[in-house]
């Protein structure tokens, strides 16, 4: 798909998505941002399921309507159409959002798992909203592993009746 998207011949053309695949490519950018933001909140971190569920559904949204622009645009000789630059600033701007949560004092730096959060589940939306489910689970797996496998160690230390701290 995303091939499609980048040439520039006369001849492609790049077919408009189903009301119904929105739907489910922005919910289910939203259940994974939910998720990922369910540890952030069980973690007493600021942000939680709603906000990661926003961040994700947002960025999937914006990836379907770059991928609804080039639907709509007729191709001719020179014409430069990149809707893969719709990426470049989801990238950015959640990129700010970010940084937002990252607080510096005199005893550290806080918030750089929030952060990295807050961008990595906009990347899960983004794959979900360009429909590249393989790269969005993967993506998801990725993060669920960092964010809950400390959770589980403690779990199981605690079980075990030991603590690591």
């Amino acid at each position: 798909m995303i091939s499609t998207l980048l040439q520039s011949d006369p001849d492609s053309t790049v077919e408009a998505v189903s009301n119904l695949d929105v739907v489910l490519r922005i919910g289910l950018a939203a259940i994974l941002g939910m998720v990922v933001g369910y540890e952030r909140k069980i973690a007493d971190k600021p942000l939680g399921s709603r906000t990661m569920a926003l961040i994700a559904a947002g960025a999937a949204g914006f990836a379907l309507m770059g991928v609804e622009m080039a639907s709509q645009v007729e191709f001719r000789q020179g014409l430069q159409l990149d809707p893969t630059r719709v990426l470049s600033y989801i990238i950015t701007g959640v990129g700010f959002l970010g940084a937002g949560a990252i607080l510096q004092t005199k005893r550290g730096i806080t918030g750089m798992t929030t952060a990295a959060s807050i961008w990595a589940s906009a990347g899960v939306g983004a794959a979900c909203g360009l429909g590249l489910y393989v790269i969005a689970f993967a993506l998801f797996g990725v993060v669920f592993a960092m964010l809950w496998l400390p959770w589980l160690g403690q779990l199981k230390n605690e079980t075990n009746g030991t603590d690591d701290d």
